[in-house]
């Protein structure tokens, strides 16, 4: 559990740095005798590119996390990783919305009007409501297949790494204009 605790947090501390760094939010220079905060490096101009980055530079690591902070036996992980698996496909779909969504609002930054503002977060809070459902589901399966223990581990660490994902993506899209 302590990996999933330290990603976050060392992913949370790039990500604000880098809003900071680019928004020049909180203070530059670091107090006397400490070295600056680390930044995040910049998106890149290409938005398929970036959101791509970003949901495969978690997912790579992703399974090998849970799998640590499960601790699974041989007869558990025989159950768990095929629905695992399926869990993953139905998160990226939803995933693919939320990022059709970021490329409709890149679309219309700068121009965006109220209707489209409204259209895109009432969107966006529908995909979350969506991932929260598919998360309440699976964590139902995999009481089913787990202990108690194990399937709340398993919402411990999921939520984590949703959250690093969402403030990745949080930290290079710039407010509404």
């Amino acid at each position: 559990m302590r990996i999933t605790w330290a990603i976050g947090l060392s992913v949370g501390m790039i990500m604000v740095a880098g809003v900071q760094a680019r928004t020049g939010v909180g203070n530059p220079q670091a107090p006397a005798g400490q070295a600056p905060a680390a930044q995040a490096p910049p998106a890149p101009a290409n938005i398929d590119e970036y959101v791509k980055l970003a949901r495969t530079g978690i997912q790579q690591d992703k399974s090998q996390i849970v799998g640590a902070a499960l601790e699974l036996d041989a007869t558990q992980a025989a159950a768990f990783w095929p629905v695992y698996k399926k869990y993953e496909g139905e998160l990226a779909a939803i995933g693919d919305k939320r990022y059709a969504g970021i490329k409709d609002y890149a679309a219309s930054y700068g121009k965006l009007t109220d209707a489209k503002a409204t259209e895109l977060v009432d969107s966006a809070i529908g995909l979350e409501e969506q991932r929260l459902a598919l998360i309440k589901r699976y964590l139902g399966e995999f009481r089913k297949l787990l202990p108690a223990v194990k399937a709340a581990r398993w919402y411990q660490t999921e939520m984590a790494l949703n959250k690093i994902i969402d403030l990745r993506l949080a930290a290079e899209v710039p407010l509404a204009k």
